[in-house]
């Protein structure tokens, strides 16, 4: 099968050879140290060194680069070459795996081969060159980022922009804000545009700011929406009163961003336009507004998200249920309460009522103690058409248990003991045990399910199980 066209045949053929190991065929073998895939001149050095036949000092030499791109020693067990070498590898793969190994000491120790590696024509190897050199501030870089930026994949552009967020501020600024700016104003990538917030975030001057603002009033939502996101991480609540308008955008993805971008920002002058807000927009909106809420503590809202209660939409239900906890005011705590009874069949909803009992176990609500025995021990969800009642959600009820736990004493551990009358599924015997050794001061421990006998012949006698306190967990002998 030698001479082969197909590098791929080649090597299989030469793999042979060198398992059949007969030493003439060593002329055959050499050859192929000089053809033009790497792979294939791999695979004929290890082939002529399992054959033992001497090779000459050029010969050696190919064999010993060959293997160092492979990754391969003398006696065929994989080594993972140094960085050095991995730079000078023919192979994409390994090149920018030695890139990827570069701290900032190693990127600015091979600074200038790093750079080259720029303006290489492997993606894979212009990516890692660019993240070494965001890793090792390479001020000299910039011009290069600033180009590639402009770059048809997505991959560069965003290593670039996130590279600059680093070393943005050692080149000249003027440009580095026009560039991120285009990617922010044209980019069709979001993770580019927030990367591209980022740098803008990063350099931090009055350039920078002046450049966001702008792009708030852009014709381009997603520009409006990345030039939102940014301003929230700019840290300055002063801020706040120039995203406050972007709650009404006609765009929704504008509007839950500059709600987030309030939250973070936490002026509590806000809170006027985010209840302003809340009744009119989509669900997808007020989760973040109702989020926000809750990041400012909000007491005044707790009227208007109580009223969000009724919701079909989970999601909205979760963050709602967490800005009435985060409120901190005793006020929120009767909806709090009252969620974790809104149990339909037709819409489960578990994370609510599992939101509810982490709201009410960190405000210390003891009034909710024995709504959690119940949701631990209870068939509380309601029946089908056709069918029974059936246990809470197992999140759920861990959730109850971690709040009896938190809240209960003995008492409690009694009143639960004596309702727990059905065996604990596996998934929550575990905190089962941990809220009875709590409760009670004695130690429990869960029960492994008995899924399979443990021997095939049986036995005539009569099965002695031992009586247990606890379904499906028993006090540690």
């Amino acid at each position: 099968m030698l001479p082969e066209a197909d590098p791929v045949v080649c090597e299989r053929a030469l793999e042979s050879l060198g398992l059949i190991r007969q030493p003439e065929d060593i002329a055959l073998v050499r050859k192929f140290l000089e053809v033009p895939f790497e792979a294939t001149r791999q695979r004929a050095a290890r082939t002529a060194e399992a054959l033992g036949a001497p090779l000459g000092s050029r010969d050696a030499a190919a064999a010993a680069a060959t293997r160092r791109n492979a990754g391969v020693g003398a006696n065929g067990a994989k080594i993972a070459p140094t960085i050095a070498e991995g730079l000078r590898s023919e192979n994409p793969a390994i090149v920018a795996d030695a890139l990827r190994r570069m701290d900032a000491g190693a990127v600015l120790a091979n600074v200038t081969v790093v750079l080259a590696k720029l303006d290489d024509l492997e993606i894979v190897v212009q990516e890692e060159a660019v993240r070494a050199v965001g890793r090792g501030a390479v001020a000299q870089a910039v011009p290069q980022l600033l180009k590639i930026l402009g770059d048809a994949d997505e991959g560069l552009r965003r290593a670039s922009a996130e590279a600059l967020t680093i070393v943005g501020a050692k080149g000249e600024r003027g440009a580095v804000i026009a560039g991120v700016v285009a990617r922010i104003e044209t980019d069709e990538s979001s993770l580019v545009r927030a990367a591209a917030g980022n740098v803008l975030v990063a350099l931090h001057d009055d350039a920078a700011l002046g450049a966001l603002q702008k792009s708030l009033a852009h014709p381009r939502g997603v520009t409006r929406q990345a030039a939102a996101q940014a301003l929230g991480a700019w840290g300055d609540t002063a801020l706040a009163r120039e995203l406050e308008p972007l709650l009404a955008d006609t765009e929704d993805l504008v509007a839950r961003t500059a709600a987030e971008a309030l939250g973070q920002l936490k002026n509590p002058q806000s809170k006027a336009s985010l209840l302003a807000q809340l009744p009119a927009r989509k669900p997808f909106v007020q989760e973040k507004i109702a989020w926000a809420l809750g990041e400012l503590r909000a007491a005044e809202a707790i009227g208007a998200l109580s009223k969000l209660l009724v919701t079909e939409q989970e999601n909205l239900k979760v963050e709602v249920v967490r800005a009435l906890g985060k409120t901190g005011d005793k006020a929120a705590l009767p909806f709090l309460r009252q969620v974790l009874f809104s149990i339909s069949v037709t819409n489960l909803m578990p994370r609510p009522r599992v939101a509810a009992l982490e709201a009410l176990q960190e405000a210390r609500d003891k009034a909710s103690i024995p709504r959690a025995i119940d949701l631990v021990t209870k068939l509380v969800v309601p029946p089908p058409p056709g069918g029974g009642p059936s246990h809470d959600d197992n999140a759920v009820r861990v959730a109850a248990l971690r709040l009896l736990a938190a809240l209960g004493d003995k008492a409690t551990g009694a009143a639960l003991l004596a309702a727990f009358t059905d065996l604990a599924p596996r998934e929550i015997r575990a905190v089962v045990a941990e809220t009875y050794t709590t409760l009670t001061g004695r130690v429990y421990v869960p029960l492994p399910d008995e899924d399979s006998r443990p021997h095939f012949v049986e036995s005539l006698a009569v099965p002695v199980r031992p009586a247990l306190l606890v379904p499906g967990v028993k006090l540690r002998e």
